[in-house]
């Protein structure tokens, strides 16, 4: 009648955190990399996107804690507590922010899907090794992560290809 000696309700248990392709192109495991800093999951468990679009979108829902002044990369702080880095490109840092323009800005809530950082490929293109999109739980520690599947395919910006709950 009063719930004493009950085991905790589901709601209680941390909510599963959805991830999304943050742009459309072909998903690729974050293995098979070209920059090993990210290929050996240094940064942390992710997965990438070799993108076919210069839209990149939040993968995760959460606040934007940071955007580097290059636009290179962005990091999404989740509800969960997830510090989520996404990274554009190989060596985009070496541009200086050219080819890039912000669409959001720190402390922005998101949600996945939302445009934050729009490229132009074409005025970078021989500049930069790769357009690899790279998505990283920097404290994947603190998370079990499950992919939908680390196979090679198409994907639309905003696709499910992941989930994360905290431990």
């Amino acid at each position: 009648m009063f719930g004493f000696g009950k085991k905790k309700e589901a709601a209680e248990q941390p909510a599963a955190e959805i991830y999304v392709a943050p742009v459309s192109g072909e998903y690729l495991p974050l293995a098979e990399v070209s920059d090993p800093v990210f290929s050996q999951g240094v940064m942390g468990d992710g997965y990438a996107v070799d993108p076919t679009d210069g839209v990149i979108c939040a993968p995760v829902s959460g606040e934007i804690a940071l955007i580097q002044d290059t636009l290179h990369a962005f990091m999404i702080r989740t509800p969960n507590g997830g510090e989520v880095l996404v990274h554009i490109g190989i060596d985009t840092v070496d541009l200086g922010g050219e080819g890039f323009e912000g669409l959001a800005k720190v402390a922005d809530k998101v949600d996945a899907g939302d445009p934050i950082v729009k490229v132009d490929w074409a005025a970078i293109e021989g500049r930069i090794p790769s357009k690899e999109t790279m998505v990283m739980i920097t404290n994947t520690a603190k998370f079990n992560i499950s992919k939908e599947s680390d196979a090679r395919r198409t994907v639309q910006a905003g696709d499910r290809v992941a989930e994360a709950t905290k431990k």
